[in-house]
């Protein structure tokens, strides 16, 4: 017997997903909240992508694959490579202004479920050991072109960036103004100077 061909775009449905996993978190989604969000049955949902914490870490993968992809295009563009930290930077600082601010799904998810699930704990730090690796190659580029003496301690530079992009991701869910952003990313960015 031939089921019924699923009547959803999968892509769209897990982006949805993401999307209220990113505002409200995993403990605050409820299976309700899902299957209206997702705009799909419960049996859909269960057939497709098995349980709600198989769909979060599904969601957690296309975060990576969509949005953490985006910074590390960011980071990696031509031009100058302490030009692209900069504008990340910049740009995160921006999105602590806007209201309301989801923080980073990658954070959030450090903060509420990495410390007592091992799994997602370990999804959640290869994701931002990418982010690491991202400002590292940056950096080592800006070494390269100049932009930062030979002997720059790159490798601590790229985990405070790192940290520093985790910590705007944090403070814009508190709703941390756009000034304080701001000021945040300069002192970060003053450990960039020659």
């Amino acid at each position: 017997m031939i089921g019924r061909p699923k009547e959803f775009d999968r892509q769209e449905a897990l982006k949805k997903a993401m999307e209220l996993f990113w505002a409200r978190g995993y403990e605050a989604t409820g299976m309700r909240d899902l299957l209206d969000g997702m705009g799909i049955g419960r049996q859909s949902l269960y057939d497709t992508f098995g349980d709600k914490r198989s769909l979060f870490l599904e969601a957690v993968e296309q975060y990576n694959r969509c949005v953490t992809q985006k910074l590390v295009d960011s980071l990696s563009a031509a031009g100058s490579p302490l030009g692209n930290v900069r504008r990340t930077l910049t740009s995160m600082a921006q999105m602590c202004g806007q209201k309301p601010c989801c923080g980073c799904l990658l954070t959030n998810t450090l903060v509420e479920l990495a410390p007592h699930d091992a799994e997602v704990a370990a999804v959640a730090k290869r994701v931002l050991a990418r982010v690491e690796g991202a400002f590292r190659k940056t950096l080592e580029r800006a070494v390269e072109q100049g932009e930062l003496p030979k002997d720059a301690p790159v490798r601590a530079l790229a985990r405070s960036l790192c940290c520093t992009l985790q910590g705007l991701a944090v403070m814009g869910r508190a709703n941390v103004s756009q000034s304080a952003a701001r000021d945040i990313v300069g002192v970060a960015l003053s450990v960039l100077e020659k």
